[in-house]
């Protein structure tokens, strides 16, 4: 008998096919069909899907899907918590609210007041019953009354920063500030007021370190007292053309070693500015157009001595030069007719004049300025005290013809009156300028620069600008000159190596015009290394050891280059100190050096800052 292995294969069977089945001991054989007859169908579900029944009437299993937040995988129904997505929000907890969590393994409730078990307040803090927590400790500022803490176990430090914060009591609430700020906010205004001053107050002063002590008016004072007998004024000499200034000529004593040219600034010396003014050159010394001389001429002789004021009175603002010797009014001549007076602009309340000076006669002192309505015979003076070659009169009618004339004076007396010129005002409600354009910066120094502009296109012609300055990142403008009439000007006085910026406004009779756009440039830095050197005053003569000093100066490349003189007894080795130099003017630097202390043969030198281009006075000086 075959066996079942080797029985051929069938591809398909339907219910006509019969199998062999036992019956009774017997061997029998019954189609598939009746067999199967009595039997349940396979029943096939998909995946995820449970067996159950959710009709009615005949039937069997039907498959029933799981719904959000459950899974079926593996026979093993699980939750998986996504339909918490469509739970409600709650805006607000409440200590009746519930969580629920994981305790050993089990789902439970936790009530949200039992979270607050969890936490303990640490020093100072409290948590009340509600869950507010606060500070405990006091606001006042001793270890006594209210605190929970005792600032006298605080750790001490024996220092303090900027930075460091100090605990105040601001409106009844602790807060802190920081030390720099507390120290700031001690203002003046805040201080009782003083009774007069006397030797007995005390100011704080710095002495020896950085820690303040106080010091008495009296021992300020008595301290200088015993420093006037040694005080000696300070001495420049100036070898080139010259261009007062405040800070570096008021109060000094200077020394023309040549015929130079002194030339006043007042913008930049200012009411009270007085200096000396020593001609030691062989030649004299030309006062430029703006200084009064007592003498009555625009020179200072060759030996000759004078003491330069710059005063600010009812009559304007003057340089006034009291020449030693007398004032020489005798020998002066009056000077001659002013030439090229012409009327520059006009205003409905005014004109700008302008003019040359006298070509021979006595040197001019100042100017005298007249105008008359044309047709008239009286003549009005605008001014008797104008020391440059331009004038603004003001406070005109307007739509009216004026005439004007310009008379040069000095102490002998007024010249023969100009030509007459006319000029006519505008309309009143003439039109304010209109906004200066073009301006520029150029040709800078380490103390000056030059600026230029182009007037207004539009509006009415301006009679003067105003020149504001200020230093880059800063706020506050100031005024460098004013009633300008020409469109360039140089700016001087100013601070080596710092970025300026400049902007100007035209004005009239009928208004300022709108200022310009602000320019920006920077002065030259001084530092740079020295690249040549031109000794211009070396020691001569014979001196005494260990007695006074010895000036010298020399020209140096690029002037902005800072340098320093020694005195040394080698012609090749340089000296063992030296004396930093001062800018004396334009590219001279200069300083007095000691004398040397030793009798001997010496030598001059000088070198930059940095010690770029040591250089010797190749002729040596005696000291005994």
């Amino acid at each position: 008998m075959p066996t079942i292995g080797q029985l051929p294969s069938l591809s398909a069977v339907d219910s006509a096919d019969e199998v062999p089945v036992s019956h009774d001991g017997a061997t029998q054989s019954i189609s598939i069909g009746t067999l199967l007859s009595g039997m349940q169908p396979a029943i096939l579900a998909p995946t995820g899907c449970l067996l159950g029944r959710e009709s009615l009437g005949p039937g069997g299993p039907e498959p029933i899907n799981v719904g959000v937040g459950l899974d079926l995988q593996s026979r093993v129904l699980t939750a998986t918590g996504a339909d918490h997505a469509g739970f409600p929000s709650q805006p607000v907890l409440n200590l009746s609210d519930q969580a629920v969590l994981n305790a050993g393994g089990a789902p439970m409730l936790l009530q949200l007041s039992l979270l607050r078990g969890l936490f303990a307040a640490g020093s100072n803090i409290a948590i009340n019953s509600s869950g507010t927590i606060s500070s405990t400790a006091s606001t006042t500022s001793s270890a006594g009354v209210g605190a929970s803490y005792d600032i006298a176990g605080l750790p001490v430090v024996t220092t303090i920063s900027a930075g460091d914060l100090v605990g105040i009591s601001q409106s009844g609430t602790a807060d802190a500030i920081t030390y720099q700020n507390f120290l700031n906010g001690l203002t003046i205004n805040e201080a009782q007021p003083a009774a007069a001053a006397s030797n007995s107050d005390t100011t704080w002063v710095a002495q020896g370190s950085e820690t303040m002590v106080c010091q008495t008016f009296g021992a300020i004072w008595a301290w200088i007292i015993s420093n006037f007998p040694s005080y000696k004024s300070p001495v420049i000499e100036v070898a080139t053309n010259t261009t007062l200034d405040d800070t570096v000529h008021n109060g000094r004593i200077l020394v023309c070693s040549q015929p130079v040219t002194v030339t006043p600034a007042f913008t930049n010396m200012g009411s009270g500015f007085a200096c000396s003014v020593i001609n030691l050159s062989n030649a004299s010394v030309t006062f430029g157009a703006g200084i009064i001389s007592s003498s009555g001429v625009a020179v200072l002789p060759a030996g000759s001595s004078c003491a330069l004021y710059g005063v600010t009175y009812s009559g304007g603002s003057v340089i006034y030069a009291s020449v030693s010797g007398g004032t020489g009014q005798g020998n002066q001549t009056i000077p001659s007719i002013v030439t090229g007076l012409a009327v520059t602009g006009t205003s409905s309340t005014g004109a700008s004049l302008s003019w040359a000076p006298p070509a021979s006669g006595g040197a001019v002192t100042s100017y005298l300025v007249q105008y008359q309505v044309v047709g008239s015979s009286t003549w009005t003076t605008a001014t008797h005290s104008v020391i440059d070659t331009a004038y603004n009169v003001v406070n005109l009618q307007a739509s009216t013809a004026y005439e004007f004339s310009v008379l040069a004076t000095n102490p002998a007396g007024s010249g023969t009156p100009s030509n007459t010129v006319t000029g006519i005002t505008t309309a009143a409600g003439g039109v304010v300028p209109g906004q200066v354009t073009g301006l520029s910066a150029s040709a800078p120094t380490t103390t000056s620069l030059t600026l230029t502009w182009l007037a207004p296109g539009i509006g009415t012609a301006p009679i003067g600008y105003t020149i504001s300055y200020r230093e880059t990142g800063t706020t506050s403008w100031m005024t460098y000159a004013s009633s300008v009439s020409s469109t360039s000007v140089s700016v001087t006085a100013l601070t080596p190596g710092t970025s300026y910026d400049f902007e100007l406004t035209a004005s009239n009779g009928t208004g300022v015009g709108l200022p310009s756009a602000i320019m920006s440039l920077s002065t030259d830095a001084v530092g740079a290394s020295v690249t040549a050197v031109t000794w211009n005053l070396t020691p001569s003569g014979s001196y005494v050891h260990g007695s006074g000093s010895i000036g010298v100066n020399a020209q140096v490349s690029p002037p902005s280059a800072a340098v320093q003189f020694g005195f040394s007894t080698s012609a090749t080795v340089p000296p063992a100190s030296w004396t930093l130099a001062v800018l004396v003017i334009t590219d001279i630097w200069g300083a007095y050096v000691n004398t040397p202390p030793t009798p001997g043969t010496w030598y001059a030198w000088v070198e930059g800052i940095d010690g770029s281009l040591p250089t010797v006075y190749p002729t040596q000086f005696a000291v005994t």
